[in-house]
């Protein structure tokens, strides 16, 4: 049989260990999926289109690069809030698109005829895309596929974002060339690494009391050992992003604590009282506003291929190649006394099943078998806290903290990673991406997923009106009230027959226990007080 432009695609990614395709097959794309088999490439079809997306994300985060089809406009448009996601995150998805014919452009330029999901623009998905990705092209003869397919690849691995490739629909079957020699997967220094290592690391040592903040750009690299070598060369405290979480060991002398304002204490005061806070790698949610606008003096800042140094101009700088520069650097002197860790989370005692104690019993349960996944909801700086164990061990996507990505990464992270998902969701995400389950199911994957029940979108009644939770006449915002399901029965009908409902510390115990010995996915409902708060927000 001869090479095709689909087989070309899916040797590429194979060539880089993707071995999962996301989607929901459509005519556009059929072609690629007809080919997955043959390449070595398992397709999983997921119940939406955004789920496909969150998927791969998740799938991307934990094996360093993903891919995903679904139909052209209906569903790739349906996707965007999950790429969009991965684009401000730093998480690797080739978007694979079939796209139009050029009978379909000349319809539609001609006679305004439209193609199938089109909006009446020939380019409505390329030029969207191109506002969520770090490339997006479009290749409509099988000779331009080879050059687009390779020039997106090398680009979502050494930016660590998103990219998007449009394929003629005609030419999945055409024959194309195999692919030759290897993509280059790292961006080359920019040659000012040294020179900006050496003053850091002399700014370093000159501060009284400095900080090194670790962002996800350091996992998504591949930059943990290094930054690790550095902490312990240099002997300064350290914090991370909460989307940074379980990047390295949380543990040892230095460890400040999950830095996630406006509620993260104790990693907070140590950012405030560091006199010069180094941060490799970050992205800035809106929570860092204060932070980064009035800390100009004390700050450096290093990530997307610049450095800031104070109140310095940006200079272009390999990220790579500055830790390593840095760690070198650093060698050069002995590291100054660590300060003791942060003291652990404080157990609490037993009592009805609260937002505190869900936290402290899942800590409880928690050994290096397990893959946290937060959702956004009112009970992710909860999750800050968890002790989770080793290395990447945590997922979340808490800056663009889009509700219900938690339970549909869970699908992507259970093909992506050797930890097995423990998803912690409140019940307003867990409506958007319920369906998700009925995708582990089919595949059989063993995700747990533990669905906090107040019955409101808690996280948005808090931001809006706080009283809700410490006044008993306070009544919530009428349109964050939630339609109650019954999720028991709801995880039944898609499949899943080890759900059930807890209202006590005792009971979510043995769930939690009996989750762990089994294998397929189970559904567990904690049911909480609305009024109730995590202990990081009361």
């Amino acid at each position: 049989m001869a090479f095709t432009v689909a087989d070309y695609v899916l040797k590429r990614l194979t060539q880089q260990g993707v071995d999962t395709l996301f989607g929901v097959p459509a005519a556009y794309c059929a072609g690629l999926f007809d080919a997955a088999g043959r390449n070595g490439v398992k397709p999983v079809v997921t119940a939406s289109d955004l789920e496909a997306g969150y998927a791969a994300d998740g799938y991307a985060r934990t094996r360093g690069l993903a891919a995903v089809a679904v139909a052209n406009g209906a569903g790739t448009l349906s996707m965007l809030n999950a790429i969009a996601g991965a684009f401000v995150e730093r998480s690797p998805v080739v978007v694979v698109n079939g796209g139009p014919n050029a009978a379909n452009l000349a319809n539609l330029t001609d006679f305004d005829v439209l193609f199938s999901h089109s909006t009446g623009q020939p380019d409505h998905d390329l030029s969207t895309y191109k506002l969520v990705t770090a490339s997006a092209a479009r290749a409509a003869t099988a000779a331009a596929v080879p050059g687009a397919v390779d020039a997106a690849i090398a680009t979502a691995l050494k930016r660590k974002r998103p990219v998007y490739i449009e394929i003629n629909r005609d030419i999945w079957t055409a024959t194309c060339p195999a692919p030759s020699g290897s993509l280059p997967v790292t961006e080359p220094p920019a040659g000012t690494e040294e020179q900006l290592a050496g003053t850091i690391v002399g700014l370093v040592r000159a501060a009284t009391s400095p900080l090194i903040l670790v962002g996800i750009e350091i996992q998504r690299h591949g930059l943990a050992d290094k930054v690790a070598d550095l902490i312990a060369k240099l002997g300064v405290r350290w914090s991370v992003q909460l989307p940074a979480k379980g990047v390295l060991p949380e543990q040892g002398g230095g460890w400040a604590g999950v830095y996630a304002p406006p509620h993260s204490l104790p990693a907070a005061n140590a950012v405030a009282q560091a006199d010069l806070l180094v941060m490799l790698g970050c992205v800035f949610p809106s929570s860092y506003a204060t932070l980064v606008r009035t800390g100009t003096n004390r700050i450096i800042t290093a990530y997307d291929g610049k450095v800031k140094i104070k109140t310095a101009a940006k200079q272009n700088a390999q990220l790579g190649a500055l830790i390593t520069a840095l760690v070198t650097e650093a060698a050069k002197a002995a590291p100054r006394p660590l300060p003791a860790a942060v003291d652990p989370v404080t157990p609490t005692a037993a009592g009805p099943l609260t937002y505190r104690q869900v936290f402290e019993r899942i800590g409880a349960a928690l050994d290096p078998s397990w893959l946290v996944i937060p959702d956004t909801f009112l009970g992710v700086h909860s999750a800050a806290h968890l002790p989770v164990k080793g290395r990447d061990g945590f997922l979340c996507g808490a800056v663009w903290a889009s509700i219900g990505h938690s339970v549909a990464a869970a699908v992507g992270a259970s093909f992506g990673s050797t930890r097995r998902p423990l998803v912690i969701c409140g019940d307003g995400g867990f409506h958007m991406t319920a369906q998700a389950l009925s995708t582990m199911v089919r595949y059989a994957r063993n995700p747990v997923v533990v669905v906090i029940d107040n019955g409101i979108y808690a996280f948005e009644q808090f931001l809006l009106d706080a009283d809700y939770f410490s006044d008993p006449t306070t009544q919530p915002k009428p349109y964050v009230v939630l339609n109650r399901w019954d999720f028991v029965k709801f995880a039944n009908g898609l499949g899943v027959q080890a759900a059930q409902s807890v209202t006590t510390t005792a009971a979510l115990d043995q769930a939690l226990a009996t989750a762990k010995a089994s294998s397929a996915p189970v559904l567990i409902v904690a049911k909480v007080n609305p009024r109730d708060l995590p202990a990081e927000l009361g």
